[in-house]
């Protein structure tokens, strides 16, 4: 509400998509450079949750600018569902594989942990959609009558 009240639309506009990503970036290392040195005051935690805000929301209405959604995003849309309910079931066995392989890295476990959340389940979700057996566990509410 108050980005309309500040007419941000044509603030945006006037803006690339370099603007959101820059102060994505300029936030994570500020976050991380806060968390090191110790600092928690109230203040700069709700400035930089500000700056996250922000960043997040003028890059996603750049992305839909044109109230046209991409494909990236519609098939993340289409398999909401089935991530939620399956990324856990995904991501928790990658990271006890990858500690029994030794691969302690943070960035690795991130990286591919994220990747399996979202793969993992639209793949399942394909496989499951085969059977009407399976389908049910993903969307019940497809098989089940209501009066």
């Amino acid at each position: 509400m108050c980005l309309s009240v500040l007419e941000f639309k044509k603030y945006l506009l006037k803006r690339s998509l370099i603007t959101p990503i820059v102060a994505g970036v300029v936030f994570l290392l500020l976050s991380v450079w806060i968390y090191m040195i110790g600092i928690d005051y109230g203040v700069i935690s709700f400035l930089l949750g500000l700056l996250g805000c922000f960043s997040v929301v003028t890059l996603i209405a750049k992305i839909y600018e044109n109230r046209e959604q991409s494909a990236a995003f519609g098939t993340l849309a289409k398999y909401t569902m089935p991530i939620f309910l399956m990324h856990t079931l995904f991501a928790a066995p990658l990271r006890t594989v990858l500690f029994k392989l030794g691969i302690q890295n943070a960035v690795i476990h991130m990286a591919l942990g994220i990747a399996i959340s979202f793969i993992g389940p639209m793949i399942a979700a394909v496989i499951m959609k085969k059977s009407k057996w399976l389908e049910f566990f993903l969307y019940p509410g497809k098989f089940i009558k209501m009066k």
